[in-house]
């Protein structure tokens, strides 16, 4: 997992981005989410850190629930 500094602003840029998924983020670096999480953790302020933990924590809970409502 060797990047250079642009493809990593490239990778912390998609994983900001709320509308996109780390599928994607996957099929275009093949990397998985565990290896976005280091590239953040390592590459951005900690204070800024936490905060996208806690914004795609949120989001990953609002897709669960969402995937248990039925449509009727």
């Amino acid at each position: 997992m060797k990047f250079n500094q642009s493809e990593i602003s490239d990778i912390i840029q998609l994983a900001w981005d709320d509308q996109t998924d780390f599928s994607h983020i996957t099929k275009i670096y093949e990397i998985n989410e565990g290896d976005v999480k280091k590239i953040m953790k390592n590459n951005i302020k900690r204070k800024s850190y936490e905060i996208w933990r806690k914004r795609i924590s949120q989001r990953s809970a609002q897709k669960t629930q969402l995937k248990g409502k039925t449509h009727v």
